[in-house]
């Protein structure tokens, strides 16, 4: 990108681009006449926050641009130098764009680049009306997952970049997307195996003009080799007894139980007849995805469970059921609140955090550099907990870090060497940071979208090991044989292609509950 915008901008890295970045009365004062100091051509720039002055970083690093940041306080004054053509390029947020649209519309840009441009997928959402309605005949968009769950997602980001290409969504579901979908299931005929791969071969050719494709085989040779470790977790004697004492409840009986035919002899299943909601009203799904993240919560941290930690959107579920575990284990919420300090940095708590203790010790005494990656901000919390505990000197970047902090933690991480971990959140600090200085990569939840996982990974690009901790899961005595798995772990590896045997799980099968 950098290198197209030099190009189209005339930049030839002499003397007179950084001259004609220089202000006015600089020049004067150097007895030089100023160039002209209004834009022949303007680039607009959308980027998540999480990378905004990153790009800056980087712009103002190989190229002698005048840039503008549209975000923050300074946005109104920043506008205005916009509005009078005094920069090349402005940097912007999808925020910021949704709130400044009319402003940003009245002006004349030369191209649009989004970064991450695969948030554009759902053509009901804001930030895609928004996107649409930016005005701007050439449209860049930017991304490593184009497509993440369906091809839906694909025909929504090709047609804000090339309006109509692939037609309306109704066409592309016949032409596209069903016949590939058709042709990728199990259970395909080979009539539907050809016809998806023709349908493939056509979407490609309609494409092949407008999507470049750039993959790490290009420059494989030039990147160090890279170690992917699972690493497997056992569950401590306290979670053990927790996560036996979630699956004794009244909800997940009724669960276990859902598939099997009715005790009134109907003949229908039971969550479909006499059994679809518990005594509080609650839905055998509602239950089933409520208890499954309860269990998630176990499997990664006791103290994830208590009621404080819990979402509101399910809060009342919740807390109910923290309040019937944890009747059993006053001792630990009574440690909890009088020293929650020392509580969570125990590892006796998790299994997990035994194996991250061995890990980091490991990895300190080689002086590796370590991101810590979590799905959880609640985990990153006991996470810190741990570090302060244990003395070792980290960073931490989440969804509340401030924009300029941001990359201020970057380069410390980078360049000092006495910071050798750094906490960061999977969604905030998955996208767009460079963390060149890191030589070893722990995720230690597995989010449910292979993506945002494989997105977090690629944060260091000069790394010589990196290792991902797995989802841990625990059989216990009584639970039914034969059933899928239901948690991130397997998924990620069905997804990326990563061998894996056949998992049991503790509740029935997820297709069979959400029917």
């Amino acid at each position: 990108v950098i290198s197209f915008l030099a190009a189209v901008l005339h930049k030839k890295g002499t003397r007179e681009d950084i001259e004609n970045n220089m202000p006015e009365f600089l020049l004067r004062s150097m007895k030089k006449e100023p160039l002209s100091s209004t834009a022949k051509k303007m680039f607009l720039i959308v980027a998540p926050l999480s990378v905004l002055y990153n790009w800056k970083d980087e712009l103002d690093t190989w190229g002698y641009f005048r840039v503008t940041v549209l975000h923050g306080n300074r946005k109104d004054n920043e506008l205005i130098r916009v509005k009078q053509r005094k920069c090349e390029i402005a940097l912007t947020t999808y925020e910021t764009l949704r709130l400044c649209l009319d402003e940003l519309n009245s002006l004349e840009w030369s191209a649009v680049i989004v970064d991450e441009a695969h948030r554009i997928k759902n053509p009901k959402a804001r930030v895609t009306e928004v996107m649409k309605a930016l005005k701007c005949n050439v449209r860049i968009g930017l991304t490593g997952t184009i497509l993440q769950n369906n091809m839906k997602e694909l025909w929504c980001v090709m047609d804000w970049a090339v309006p109509g290409l692939l037609g309306s969504g109704t066409y592309f579901k016949k032409q596209f997307s069903d016949p590939v979908e058709h042709g990728q299931r199990h259970t395909a005929t080979k009539r539907e195996l050809a016809t998806g791969r023709k349908a493939m071969q056509r979407l490609a050719k309609k494409m092949s003009g407008w999507f470049l494709r750039r993959t790490k085989t290009l420059i494989k040779d030039q990147l160090p080799k890279k170690e992917d470790r699972m690493v497997y977790c056992s569950l401590t004697d306290f979670q053990k007894a927790v996560y036996q004492t979630v699956l004794e409840t009244e909800d997940v009986t009724l669960i276990l139980q859902s598939s099997e035919p009715c005790t009134c002899r109907s003949g229908r299943k039971r969550r479909n007849c006499c059994y679809k909601t518990n005594s509080h009203g609650e839905t055998v799904k509602t239950l089933y995805l409520s208890y499954l993240t309860v269990l998630q919560k176990v499997a990664n941290h006791v103290a994830l469970l208590q009621a404080a930690s819990t979402s509101k959107q399910q809060e009342t579920l919740i807390k109910r059921i923290c309040d019937q575990v944890f009747s059993r284990f006053p001792d630990f919420v009574q440690k909890s609140k009088d020293a929650a300090f020392e509580t969570l940095s125990d590892p006796k708590y998790s299994g997990k955090m035994k194996v991250l203790q061995q890990l980091l010790n490991h990895c300190r005494i080689n002086r590796d550099k370590v991101l810590l990656f979590s799905f959880s901000t609640k985990l990153l919390d006991v996470l810190q907990q741990y570090c302060m505990a244990s003395g070792l000197d980290y960073r931490r970047l989440d969804g509340s870090t401030k924009s300029e902090e941001r990359l201020k933690i970057v380069k410390e991480f980078n360049s000092t060497q006495d910071v050798n971990i750094c906490l960061v959140s999977t969604m905030a600090g998955g996208l767009g940071l460079n963390f060149v200085g890191a030589n070893v990569v722990v995720l230690f939840d597995p989010t449910w979208n292979p993506a945002n996982d494989l997105q977090a990974i690629d944060r260091t690009q000069t790394h010589c090991r990196r290792e991902r901790d797995a989802e841990p899961l625990s059989s216990a005595p009584g639970l039914q044989n034969g059933s899928e798995n239901a948690v991130p772990y397997p998924w990620w590896c069905c997804v990326t292609g990563a061998s894996i045997s056949c998992w049991r799980c503790e509740i029935c099968r997820i297709q069979d509950v959400l029917e």
